[in-house]
């Protein structure tokens, strides 16, 4: 999707207005391993467009964005050998925004959030903006400056702050601080949210300390009726379990995929081996088949299914038809149930006893329906 958002930024820096015309243009073509399909299209590359779109309009002044980098490599300032590619640089007569794209699901992203004691603007765009402020100081001259992550699967797929040329001098510092404290002989260690994706998890003993206290952790009495007001053994049994197994959970991810990686580079690991991936089969094309199966005596609507389109398909329709799709056509379905989070989600907090009422009222309702048949 990357490849795709790239192509199309080039394409808008050499002229070209209809994004989604272009994007369509390039549907079914090859990106790396994989063909771009229409449903990367409506899950992705168009949501991506309008969210793109939605914040230009925000730093609008009166004249148009133009795209002055795409994938710009940037050095930054100070450390030697680091450097970053900024996905997209936009730029009007007062502004110069920062755009980072990212198309995952799994884990949010967002451009500034909250470290239990204030608000705190995400390092990695912060990195870039130094970057190019130092790379291409003519793209900032005279402008203030905006970093923004458009990550369109995300539960906020749009996010974006200005930051101040102050704010970025004093993260160059602090970076610079942090490398020296990092190849110092006896670097501090801090385990957190930014390990994530880090490499070492598997050998920092702030990782693998906690997982030795698995086999240490002994159950107590289930209750089936937890005291109120209160927190009981059993709670804290729970919350704990639940802590230390969801670290099992990441330490596994990151343990296989090192083992893959030297697994395929042509290591050896004693008890484990590669083996081909399972794939799903696929009909071999449109035209072939439905032939086929004509041939064998299915009807056509034995063969093709229709449905409707998904939300971003008809929105980007609307949006080029000049309509408004009236918000009673798209409903939620109530919540089926609950489910698991932190008490810093930001997620109404759900009652036990109103789900027991709602219940309730449910099944009189199912049952006066019953006794009417």
């Amino acid at each position: 999707m990357h490849a795709v958002m790239d192509g199309l930024m080039r394409a808008r820096a050499n002229g070209d207005t209809d994004m989604a015309a272009c994007a369509q243009g390039v549907l079914g073509q090859r990106f790396h391993d994989r063909d771009l399909t229409d449903e990367h299209l409506d899950t992705m590359i168009y949501p991506a467009l309008e969210h793109l779109q939605t914040l230009e309009q925000e730093f609008d002044t009166g004249g148009a964005f133009k795209v002055v980098g795409v994938e710009q490599r940037v050095i930054f300032p100070g450390i030697p050998g680091a450097f970053g590619t900024v996905d997209l640089i936009l730029q009007n007569d007062r502004f110069t925004i920062l755009v980072d794209w990212k198309f995952g699901q799994g884990i949010g992203v967002k451009t500034v959030y909250s470290d239990g004691q204030g608000a705190i603007v995400n390092p990695q765009p912060m990195y870039y903006a130094a970057a190019a402020l130092r790379t291409q100081p003519r793209l900032f001259t005279k402008r203030r400056i905006v970093v923004a992550i458009i990550q369109p699967r995300g539960l906020d797929p749009l996010t974006f702050t200005e930051v101040s040329r102050r704010e970025l001098k004093m993260f160059v510092e602090d970076l610079h601080n942090a490398v020296l404290a990092a190849v110092d002989r006896d670097p501090p260690l801090r385990k957190g949210e930014h390990c994530r994706f880090a490499p070492c998890k598997i050998a920092c003993p702030l990782w693998t300390g906690p997982l030795l206290d698995l086999t240490a952790l002994e159950p107590v009495p289930r209750e089936t009726a937890p005291p109120k007001h209160m927190v009981s053994s059993y709670a804290l049994y729970l919350g704990y379990a639940k802590a230390l197994v969801d670290t099992a959970v990441q330490f596994k991810a990151e343990l296989d995929s090192q083992m893959h990686a030297y697994l395929e580079n042509g290591g050896t690991i004693p008890g484990w081996r590669l083996k081909a991936k399972a794939t799903k089969r696929q009909w071999v094309d449109t035209d072939t088949v439905a032939g086929a199966l004509a041939d064998l005596g299915f009807h056509h609507d034995d063969i093709f299914e229709p449905k409707l389109v998904t939300f971003q398909r008809a929105d980007a329709t609307a949006k080029k038809l000049g309509v408004t799709i009236p918000d009673a056509l798209r409903v939620a379905p109530p919540p089926s149930g609950t489910t698991l989070a932190t008490t810093d989600d930001p997620a109404p907090v759900v009652e036990p006893a109103a789900l027991v009422e709602k219940f309730a009222a449910s099944l009189r309702l199912l049952q006066q329906q019953q006794a009417g048949k």
